[in-house]
């Protein structure tokens, strides 16, 4: 190529998850996908950081939203030491608690069970019910299946940009209403051999389990918008009543299946991954027979929507 061609090419850089690659010079960074997701290498999470290698950690975790870390070996106290890195922990009414840790959930679903005991096996965000909704979950693998078992991710800040500008336009003036004061009535109403695995009691109030937040959320840094509708916990728009409100749910739920918008996690004994429970949704993949899979997590308090 001459050099008078050269100069008018433009200037070409690699985008991950709609943005510029960023550069890493002291953690190991592989992008799973072009829409999220990275596995960092190099770090041992089960000792304290070093600032330089914190501050790498926190920059993939803003730029891929869901970080991956393999072949980590964790007590229950360092699994929340390092949690703690992205923020304060907090309980969930109705996941089970990691027995002996209240402040640790586990997502468990044994060998002889159906797929039933574990809730929202589609696309969702945990508990939007929340006046501070989950900031992120930290999740280690403690058993898994020899095949399945992922965890699929979609971005939505991606989901919120591929729409057109007249959605976005009713998006950005819609609340959403999202409950979860009947989980457990729900739940009591099913048969036996259909119903979650939540946990018993809690010290939640009525008021804490219902929320109004906005249908579309912006990041409280950068102010990049991303789509904010759920099916779970779900209960209309604000302002609209539930049949209204059913139809554009429906559409928007469709949205995060999109496989451009998406990575999934191939879950490992031993790994542990962070993910933006904001600007993500997830989706367990239960593709799998006759064999455990047992995840542990801690969650990170939010701040309220915006």
């Amino acid at each position: 190529m001459s050099e008078a061609l050269q100069t008018l090419e433009p200037a070409r850089g690699v985008i991950v998850a709609g943005r510029p690659m960023p550069e890493f010079r002291h953690i190991g960074v592989e992008p799973i996908t072009g829409a999220c997701g990275c596995e960092i290498s190099g770090v041992d999470i089960s000792r304290p950081l070093t600032p330089e290698v914190l501050d790498e950690v926190m920059k993939a975790f803003e730029y891929f939203l869901v970080i991956m870390f393999r072949d980590q070996t964790l007590t229950p106290e360092q699994h929340k030491a390092f949690s703690r890195y992205f923020g304060e922990l907090t309980e969930l009414p109705q996941a089970p608690i990691f027995p002996g840790h209240p402040d640790m959930q586990e997502v468990r679903r044994e060998a002889h069970e159906p797929v039933s005991v574990v809730p929202f096996t589609r696309f969702h965000t945990d508990s939007p019910f929340l006046p501070r909704p989950p900031l992120c979950i930290c999740m280690h693998a403690h058993d898994v299946p020899k095949y399945g078992g992922d965890t699929a991710f979609s971005n939505m800040f991606l989901a919120y940009e591929t729409l057109s500008e007249g959605l976005r336009e009713t998006l950005d003036r819609l609340q959403v209403v999202y409950s979860g004061k009947s989980i457990w009535k729900d739940n009591a109403k099913k048969d036996k051999d259909q119903q979650l695995r939540l946990r018993d009691g809690h010290s939640f109030t009525e008021d804490q389990l219902e929320s109004i937040h906005p249908a579309v959320r912006r990041h409280p840094v950068t102010g990049r918008k991303a789509l904010y509708v759920t099916s779970a916990y779900f209960r209309r728009f604000a302002g609209w009543s539930e049949e209204d409100s059913r139809g554009l749910l429906d559409y928007l739920q469709t949205i995060p299946h999109r496989l451009q918008l998406q990575c999934r996690i191939r879950w490992k004994p031993g790994t542990f991954i962070v993910w933006d429970n904001r600007f993500l949704q997830h989706c367990g993949v239960h593709d799998y027979e006759n064999e455990r899979r047992h995840l542990v997590r801690t969650t990170v308090i939010g701040e309220k929507p915006i």
